[in-house]
């Protein structure tokens, strides 16, 4: 059990997300550009929440949206992290 433990968390016998593309520059980049940009429209919405709770003052149940926009913040870095697993395997 110590070793399967101590060998789960090797990241010298994992790959990058990079080889399953082939390192094609043009794929690679496809996938870093598109990933970094939905991680950019995650981060975007909570303002947008943000502006909407704090401009309308008829909504009942305003935490609801703040914790809304935190998943989403959640949901948003995990897009980030796949731009950093392309390079290295930390998954």
């Amino acid at each position: 059990m110590l070793e399967l433990s101590t060998n789960l968390f090797l990241i010298e016998q994992y790959a990058p997300h990079g080889n399953c593309y082939l390192w094609q520059p043009k794929l690679v980049g496809l996938h870093a550009v598109s990933d970094g940009l939905i991680t950019l429209a995650y981060y975007a919405l909570p303002f947008s929440i943000l502006y909407l709770v704090r401009n309308r003052q008829d909504l009942p149940f305003k935490n609801i949206f703040f914790l809304f926009g935190a998943f989403i913040i959640s949901c948003g870095t995990t897009h980030l992290m796949e731009v950093f697993t392309l390079w290295y395997p930390f998954y």
